[in-house]
């Protein structure tokens, strides 16, 4: 006589699982990437319209770019004002009136961007891949 077997075996299980750890171990370090490359698009796009309103702002103010990213809160989100957006922090320092240099570091190197970026009066967007970016540093274009 024939037994009907109910339920799944422990190999049957186990199979399952390895073949299901194996399909994660391939997609997780993907959609990591595709993350730190989102961020890192978007980073540039916020870098590039950071650039407008500070020309913007430059004309509509004497002629003059703003003490901190805070003057800016009319013209670009809340949370680019306060200085952190998409997994990068943004670091803006006026050198004088005419003059003014943003960093874009990542908030956790490799987690949400592995390039550091800057940008200047110039609107050239540099990046760096080992550490703070600088004039000096490679365009993104």
């Amino acid at each position: 006589m024939k037994k009907s077997r109910k339920g799944f075996t422990l190999i049957e299980i186990m199979m399952v699982l390895a073949v299901i750890m194996i399909l994660a171990g391939v997609a997780i370090p993907s959609m990591i990437r595709s993350r730190v490359t989102s961020n890192e698009a978007t980073t540039i796009v916020n870098l590039k319209g950071l650039y407008t309103t500070f020309i913007m702002y430059y004309n509509d103010n004497d002629k003059e770019y703003p003490l901190a990213l805070a003057d800016m809160s009319q013209y670009i989100s809340a949370s680019l004002a306060q200085g952190s957006k998409s997994g990068y922090l943004y670091v803006y320092q006026r050198i004088d009136e005419d003059t003014f240099i943003v960093n874009a570091n990542p908030e956790r190197l490799g987690k949400t961007g592995s390039r550091y970026f800057f940008l200047d009066e110039s609107g050239i967007i540099r990046y760096n891949s080992s550490g703070e970016a600088s004039v000096t540093d490679p365009s993104t274009e």
